[in-house]
């Protein structure tokens, strides 16, 4: 058993409200972006400052984590004490290539994450609309001897090609990891933290499709052609350096007789769950699926009444103030 070892949380956030930040968007929006409708969506880049309850989570249930970084563009919340000791600002031009500058893709950011200053080997990855909602141990992410726990979850790969952006890079990844390593890996990634090691993640980026990799760094918006994090993950399951856990409605109940009384009771408990915006009863998904972590997902099909339904909802779920904020 290794010793206890450091595991860090990176965050990708952006304001997307901020008027300078919209207008340089706007300027290289009409020149050069390739995207889809679904990767240039305001609901890319809306803040409902989802952050600020990430956070809460983190010092409610997962106080083991030993670093935060939050990735943005050149901007800081207004509500966050970026003095925290536990907190670490990291502007897209420490990491990211500086010819490409101004980035807006996820997957461009993605692909750099690992260049982050300090970052320790073992750590997690999510966007800021992702929070834990019970306690957690490190084991909920990496063994005992530090092999990560990759988590995916069904995926209809018939359908994901005209199912969008997203769904499409999925499906190309998978296909890839198919070529590339002889292994069949048709699930998805459960849309929450995921656990990777940093060197693996510089190998896949550095040494496997180098070009496409480099490429998607310098695409300010996503394109069909992107390379997508999950690559990583699916490298790191299929050269053994990884172990897989498949999320579903009953993943996270033990024994034959409880997931039978859960069946029948309509009762679920999983790792994590989607609680999309444009739901109407958020409480009733919550309760229903029991998850450790969720996504307060905001998408195209979300209203600005329904952001502030969901805001609501997390002031309700995590209505202490953390010390990360002013």
């Amino acid at each position: 058993m290794k010793e206890q070892f450091p595991v860090d949380l990176v965050y990708m956030w952006v304001d997307g409200n901020d008027p300078e930040w919209r207008a340089k968007r706007n300027r290289y929006m009409g020149g050069d972006n390739k995207g889809t409708s679904e990767g240039v969506a305001d609901a890319r880049w809306r803040d409902n400052e989802e952050l600020r309850y990430s956070l809460r989570s983190v010092e409610m249930y997962a106080s083991w984590i030993n670093h935060i970084y939050i990735v943005t563009d050149g901007q800081c919340p207004a509500w966050l004490d970026s003095s925290h000791p536990k907190i670490t600002i990291v502007d897209h031009k420490e990491i990211l290539p500086e010819e490409a500058l101004p980035i807006f893709s996820s997957s461009a950011i993605e692909s750099c994450i690992y260049r982050i200053p300090g970052l320790s080997e073992h750590f997690i990855l999510g966007n800021d609309d992702t929070m834990f909602t019970k306690p957690t141990t490190r084991s909920l992410f990496f063994l005992d001897d530090g092999t990560p726990i990759v988590r995916l979850a069904r995926f209809n790969r018939r359908k994901a090609v005209r199912r969008g952006n997203y769904n499409g890079m999925i499906r190309r990844m998978q296909d890839m990891i198919e070529v590339d390593f002889g292994k069949k890996i048709y699930l998805a990634p459960h849309h929450n933290f995921d656990a990777y090691l940093r060197s693996d993640y510089e190998y896949c980026v550095e040494n496997l499709h180098a070009a496409e990799w480099m490429a998607t760094s310098h695409h300010r918006f996503r394109t069909d052609e992107d390379m997508h994090r999950s690559y990583v993950s699916y490298y790191m399951v299929a050269v053994g350096h990884a172990t897989m856990r498949k999320v579903g409605r009953y993943n996270n109940i033990d024994g034959l007789f409880n997931k039978i009384k859960a069946i029948l009771t309509n009762r679920f408990a999983n790792d994590s769950h989607c609680i999309h915006m444009y739901y109407r009863d958020y409480w009733a998904k919550y309760r229903l699926y029991n998850p450790i972590m969720i996504c307060a997902n905001d998408s195209e099909r979300a209203t600005d009444a329904d952001a502030l339904r969901m805001k609501k909802f997390l002031e309700e779920l995590f209505p202490k103030k953390s010390s990360f904020e002013k």
